[in-house]
């Protein structure tokens, strides 16, 4: 929170109190089923600016979402505002960003689909060790597909998403991991198609994993505009109730604290906030990491 206000200090020196309203900000990850609370976080905040910078609406882009590096590229040249990514340290270089995690670290507590073939192989595993003895799928575009590789974890890369749950499927490996609000909405999705696929009972993988909301360099107006109306939901309690409306059931459905959780080695960025899971573990603690 201090380097927040820390940036709106900085900014503020920059820029005017006042600004005329603006055409609707270009986003590049719009599809709702996915990205429904980045969206809508990222509109409340413009509502909640409204009066200061003026009324602005978040636009969908065309077609299907690209890559995150597409939407990156995009984002560099100016064809759209904004987008909502893991930071690295070339994207801090690269791009303005809003060091505030979006999911509160629950991006980085993450479950495993698999298939119900499967599921006696996974409740032998225990370990880092054990998981390296089975082959996982992921997105090879994917901002943490490094950590395969970094932790030793046997992987296929898929460049379109979409074809992981088909693959896994067919079994042409044996898992592959999402986010407490991925996993359980994905297989509802796909219920029909992919009945034979589950949610692993007893496992998490556990790393750090922000989403930065990320700006143009040359549009710092925007950056400043998302850091004041943050510090404002914050303060008013409208973050929390967006939070809690679409997360506030997913830790007690993933069991957290029933499951063996594996930490990953994935070293975060220098410089990013520590993870604060005060809206969705409390009023428990956080589980214990396996040994």
């Amino acid at each position: 929170m201090r380097k927040i206000r820390a940036l709106l200090v900085l900014l503020g020196c920059l820029f005017s109190a006042t600004a005329p309203a603006d055409s609707g900000l270009r986003v590049c990850q719009h599809d709702a089923e996915k990205y429904a609370y980045r969206i809508e976080l990222g509109q409340l905040i413009l509502d909640r600016t409204a009066e200061r910078y003026g009324a602005r609406q978040i636009l969908p882009g065309d077609g299907p979402d690209p890559s995150q590096e597409r939407c990156l590229a995009l984002l560099g040249k100016g064809l759209v505002d904004l987008a909502y990514v893991p930071p690295t340290e070339a994207r801090q270089r690269d791009f303005l960003t809003l060091p505030f995690d979006l999911h509160n670290g629950m991006l980085g507590y993450r479950v495993l689909l698999i298939h119900r073939a499967d599921a006696a192989r996974f409740a032998q595993v225990n370990n880092l060790d054990d998981l390296r003895q089975l082959l996982g799928g992921f997105g090879s575009q994917w901002g943490d597909f490094a950590l395969f590789a970094r932790n030793r974890l046997p992987v296929i890369g898929v460049v379109n998403p979409d074809n992981l749950l088909p693959m896994l499927n067919k079994r042409r490996f044996a898992y592959y991991h999402r986010g407490l609000h991925e996993a359980w909405k994905e297989l509802a999705a796909h219920a029909e198609q992919y009945p034979q696929l589950m949610v692993e009972p007893h496992l998490a993988l556990v790393y750090d994993l922000p989403v930065f909301f990320t700006f143009n360099r040359d549009n710092p107006q925007l950056l400043q505009r998302f850091a004041e109306g943050l510090a404002l939901i914050r303060a008013d309690g409208s973050f929390r109730a967006l939070f809690q409306r679409h997360f506030g059931q997913l830790a007690e459905r993933a069991q957290l604290q029933q499951r063996t959780m594996i930490p990953l080695d994935y070293p975060a960025s220098p410089g990013l906030p520590a993870r604060d899971t005060r809206l969705w573990l409390t009023p428990v603690e956080a589980p214990a990491l396996a040994p």
